[in-house]
């Protein structure tokens, strides 16, 4: 039997990208010892773009190896204002069912399960059995953020993910909170039995520490300043990059001084850079311009040297239930200020420390703290590096080779969701 693992997502695309590099390494690393075979599928050169950079890719028995860093390439904020109208939007009506080319070629490679790394926003793209991720289903929890909300958005979403839920062999979540979620929104029609509970696993853990010459390197590459917090996020609404400005304007007339906050994250469309000005402006506004510090976007080879120049992460975000950033920041040994959403708080545990995402005093008081008290440093560093012992990457490993293993054989047994008619590619390989 052949399981086609499917990349869909470019490099440019934040913590999706970096969840889809962290189950294709696990999967590489089970596939010599699986008794079925693994075949790596992708219909978008950013995906094999993504994998060259990551120096994973070979020629025979030749690695292939890139001689520059991938960069992405981002126009000045106001252009992306004026895009065309038809690019602007997303209906209903551009909700189809699946690729059915896509389909046939997976058939022709003898592909009998994908195993999807990202979770499609326009349903399952194939009509053969699938594995796909959930990350958070917001547009159903908080509708009110622009990214995920409106009636078309919503719609789209809802139908998508109703979709996939009631189509996929297994459906993977990254938490108990997810779980809940799905069982919540879309319990009409899945239960427990396909759905699997796979936590993260911070690539970072498998990542050579930054050297002194890593840290030099990086600081006079961006013109870092000696001390900064840290937030490595595209400018979506809910990555709240606006509580940040506020907090600091709080901490600019304090006898203390106002740190400096390293953004580092995309805005390539419409809304992304609407944000992005609105952030800006307000920094400027407030008066502490000079204490806002933008990369745009940063290679996966300057990101340890960055966290851990830094005094620690600072993630006020609106949406869990979990985020791949404050592992990463422990990875590089250092804490974490992010938001008291439940769901974030169980994952950390008293490795964090929290705030209310909609109070800036709340952010404010948390970054002097840590930005003064070496004791608290200290004590969350602590507690971090314990609960990071609990992410084993022996324990993904298993994890994920069970979900396989049982996504085989539900195929092999017929034990797959029966897809519409319609969806039916037959072996001449007409529809």
């Amino acid at each position: 039997m052949r399981v086609g693992v499917f990349r869909g997502l470019s490099v440019s695309a934040g913590g999706g990208y970096q969840y889809e590099m962290a189950l294709l390494d696990a999967l590489s690393d089970l596939a010599p010892g699986l008794p079925y075979e693994l075949l790596c599928v992708s219909n978008d050169p950013d995906g094999l773009r993504g994998n060259l950079h990551a120096r994973r890719l070979r020629y025979g028995n030749m690695p292939i190896v890139p001689l520059h860093d991938l960069h992405v390439q981002q126009q000045p904020p106001e252009a992306y204002l004026v895009q065309p109208r038809d690019a602007l939007a997303v209906t209903p009506s551009d909700v189809t069912g699946p690729d059915i080319n896509l389909g046939r070629a997976l058939r022709e490679e003898g592909v009998d399960l994908l195993f999807s790394l990202y979770t499609p926003l326009f349903g399952p793209k194939p009509p053969i059995p699938f594995i796909v991720p959930i990350h958070d289903l917001q547009h159903r929890i908080q509708p009110e953020f622009p990214e995920v909300g409106g009636k078309a958005e919503v719609e789209i979403r809802d139908h998508s993910f109703r979709t996939l839920c009631q189509y996929a062999t297994l459906v993977l979540v990254d938490s108990e909170a997810g779980r809940l979620d799905v069982r919540r929104f879309y319990g009409d029609v899945i239960d427990d039995d396909r759905i699997r509970v796979l936590p993260y696993f911070p690539p970072a853990r498998r990542v050579q520490l930054p050297n002194d010459k890593d840290r030099a390197r990086v600081r006079q590459r961006y013109s870092l300043p000696d001390r900064f917090f840290f937030y490595p996020a595209q400018f979506w609404p809910h990555k709240n990059h606006r509580l940040i400005v506020e907090a600091l304007a709080r901490l600019r007339h304090e006898q203390g001084g106002c740190p400096t906050v390293v953004f580092a994250g995309g805005y390539a469309d419409p809304l992304r850079a609407r944000t992005f000005i609105d952030v800006m402006e307000m920094a400027g506004r407030l008066g502490v311009g000079g204490h806002v510090h933008y990369l745009g976007f940063v290679p996966d080879r300057d990101m340890p040297a960055l966290y851990s120049l830094s005094a620690g992460l600072v993630m006020p975000t609106f949406f869990g239930p979990t985020n791949l950033p404050p592992l990463e920041a422990w990875a590089f040994g250092r804490p974490v200020i992010t938001t008291d959403l439940p769901s974030i708080c169980d994952h950390l545990g008293d490795g964090a420390l929290y705030v209310d995402p909609r109070d800036p005093q709340s952010l404010a008081d948390a970054m002097r703290n840590l930005w003064h008290d070496q004791g608290l440093f200290v004590g969350l560093m602590r507690n971090a590096a314990r609960r990071l012992d609990s992410f084993r990457y022996e324990d993904f490993l298993d994890a994920l080779r069970r979900i396989l293993d049982e996504g085989v054989e539900r195929v092999r047994t017929g034990c797959t969701p029966v897809m519409p008619d319609s969806w039916h590619i037959d072996d001449a390989g007409s529809t």
